[in-house]
This record gives C-alpha cells, structure tokens and sequence, in this order.
C-alpha cells in the first residue's frame, strides 16, 4: 500500500486551496495539526496512517462518518465555539476527500450531529471600561487603544502602520492600510480622532517616513500579533476588567471589543460608514462606495462618541454651567421673593 509523505501531501492540500493569504494557510496547518494529535490521542495512529486505511477499506462512507462525528465530539469536549467545531471538522471532511478517501459529503454531512448553537449576549465595552484600561496603561498602550478604537484597526492592520501612511493635511489623520495588513488583502483608508492624533503627532517626531509606529519582526506578524493579545491581557488584568463569559474561557473585553465600539458609534449617527471604515463585512457592501469626503463628514459627525476623555470634559463643563446657572436663578428668587415681587 502506497504511503504518501505528509508534509508533502499537507503542502499539496494547501496548493489545491487556491492563492491564499500567509495567514490563512497558517490557519488551515494549524487545523490540520489539530486534526492529527486527535488521531494520535484516540486511535494511537497517525493521520497518514488512518488515512490510508479508510483509502483501502470497503466501507469507507461508515468509517468517515464515525472518524468525523468523533472528531466533532471531541472538539466540543474542549468547548470550542459552534463556530470553530464547524471549521475544524470542515477542513477534515475536505482534507480526507483531497486524499481520495471515497466517501458522499452531503450523505456525511446530513448524518453528523452537533451540539445546538448557543450564544451569548455579547458584552458592550463602555467608555468608563476603556478610561479604565487607559488609566492603567503606559503612553504606547494608550496610543495603541486610542488609534485602534478611533480608526476600527485589526491587530495586525496597527502593527503595519507607517508614518508616511498617514495623511496629515485633512481635518482629522487619515491612515492608509496596507493590503499585507489588512484582512482578506483588501487595502483600505480610515481615520483616526484628534484625541489618537494627538498620540500619533509624538510617536512620528523621531521616525523616518517608512518607519513603523509600532516595531516588531515584520518577518512574523504572527508572532507579533500574538505579544500584543499578551501585553493587552496583562493590561486588562491590571484594570481588573478579565471578567469571562459564563462557562467559557473568552474574556469579555478583548481587542475585538475596540472595533466593536467603533463600529457600534456608528450606528448610532450613520449606518454603513463604520463597517467601510473599519473592512467589516457587511450586506451588499459591494454597493457601499464612499468618497473621503464623505467619510470625513460623517467621521466629523460621529467623532463626540467615539471621544474618551474630551467629550466627557465637555460633559463635565456643560454639567459646571448649569450648576452655577441654576444656583444664579435660586438667588434671584430669594431677591425677589424678598421684595414682594410674585412670579
């Protein structure tokens, strides 16, 4: 029986996938390594090996159904999320089908059982949450969260930005993301709010113009990433804000609670404009094509609610005037209540 080298064949499977990002075929190796140690856990074989067996056997359709139903109980042992058991045993299904294991998907699919769907209400981060992780951070974590929840930016889309990105000469910063960065290689432009800019004006002063604002190993992004998630927890740790969902190991505020504020903001003055700013998908978005005038418009718009401190030192002044308006009022009162004057 012929056994096909599996670095090859992981290699060829990622070949067959089309031109994906490095990312994702980081993704799909990721699962496929997943997929191998849960062979070698539960059938004490390796995937090759179990592979090559379901190749030869004369009921391949009964021993791929149970070989994946398997799978998906034990990815749902380790309680991934509905969302990850079904990615995971996906990339299975199609993996065992690229090997020639002879076998109908649909036949496989209709006779795979899964635990219901359950979801959480998903946590709202808060402006006194975010003063809170600011209050706690150093002059980089604070420009980071700043320009990340002002601008809509991925993890990965912050590390890539360089100053000559940033376009200096328009009512608020506009950044360029670059298509390495961005998800899905899409390039796009967001803007960042004066309370971000004012960030970004002192980490450039000392930086050539293709100097990143954020060094690291461009070389491994990956790993990049993975230090920000860490410094990011131990910031949240340190605010005391690593409350976790009911059952689960997912923190509630994370770095995907930044765009989800940012994105949120903008529901509340114009729908649409901060799915585009920030590469969300969205409904029809093929349909969405918006000038930077008329991003900068709306961002104008929107900004008071994306602001941390400065809006609430309006508030603040706001509340102060009133106060001294009213105290004004009661002693005019008193006066002319003193006077016999009626009112």
């Amino acid at each position: 029986m012929l056994v096909l080298d599996s670095s090859r064949t992981k290699q060829d499977f990622l070949n067959r996938k089309g031109k994906s990002s490095s990312r994702t075929n980081d993704l799909i190796l990721m699962q496929i390594k997943h997929f191998e140690k849960f062979c070698l856990s539960r059938y004490e074989m390796s995937l090759e090996s179990l592979v090559n067996e379901l190749i030869s056997s004369q009921n391949s359709q009964e021993k791929a159904e149970n070989l994946i139903q398997t799978y998906i109980d034990h990815l749902e042992s380790e309680n991934k999320q509905y969302s990850s058991v079904q990615n995971y045993s996906c990339l299975a299904k199609n993996y065992l089908k690229f090997r020639r294991v002879k076998f109908d998907k649909s036949e496989l699919q209709d006779n795979l059982s899964f635990k219901p769907q359950m979801k959480e209400e998903l946590y709202p981060i808060t402006k006194q949450d975010i003063q809170t992780l600011l209050d706690h951070a150093d002059f980089k974590q604070r420009a980071k969260i700043l320009i990340q929840l002002s601008g809509g930016f991925r993890i990965s889309e912050l590390l890539g930005l360089r100053k000559c990105d940033f376009n200096m000469g328009l009512e608020r910063y506009t950044a360029y993301i670059r298509p390495k960065y961005a998800k899905n290689s899409v390039a796009r432009t967001t803007i960042i709010s004066i309370e971000a800019m004012k960030y970004v004006d002192q980490i450039i002063q000392n930086l050539n113009d293709n100097d990143l604002l954020f060094p690291h190993n461009e070389k491994n992004i990956k790993n990049a990433v993975v230090s920000e998630l860490n410094i990011f927890g131990r910031l949240r740790e340190r605010a005391k804000l690593n409350e976790s969902y009911e059952g689960k190991k997912t923190h509630k505020i994370t770095t995907h609670s930044l765009r989800a504020f940012f994105i949120t903001q903008f529901e509340k003055t114009s729908s649409g404009f901060g799915h585009s700013l920030s590469g969300q998908s969205r409904y029809l978005k093929q349909y969405e094509r918006f000038t930077l005038a008329d991003k900068l418009e709306k961002y104008i718009e929107t900004e008071p609610h994306l602001l941390i401190y400065q809006n609430s030192e309006n508030e603040q002044k706001t509340k102060k005037k009133l106060l001294e308006l009213q105290a004004k009022v009661s002693r005019l009162e008193q006066v002319l209540s003193q006077q016999g004057i009626k009112f």
